[in-house]
């Protein structure tokens, strides 16, 4: 069984994965719709992917403890972050087509 440190540790890095994941998928997604990506906007990318990683593995673990499951699901908790980042750049207001 790990201690609060090395749980500390876990959490830290997944935070950080998911928000580098977030910047890799804002990137990627900026490219795909030929939009503008400054710092501005990746910062913006990162910081949402590690946050619906906090509350996505909140709500996750929230689920799985009340039916009794005890999985790992960080899969799942970065699958969300990174999905987040693409909903918002998909649904932002200025979406301007390329010509």
């Amino acid at each position: 069984m790990i201690g609060t440190r090395g749980a500390a540790v876990l959490l830290l890095v997944n935070i950080i994965f998911a928000g580098v994941l977030g910047l890799g998928a804002g990137g990627l997604m900026c490219l795909v719709l030929r939009r503008p990506w400054r710092v501005k906007v990746a910062l913006i990318d990162a910081v949402l992917g590690a946050v619906a990683a906090v509350i996505a593995a909140y709500v996750v673990s929230s689920i799985d403890n009340a039916r009794g499951v005890l999985d790992s699901r960080v899969g799942l908790v970065l699958v969300i972050a990174a999905c987040s980042v693409v909903l918002r750049h998909l649904l932002s207001p200025g979406l301007r087509f390329a010509r």
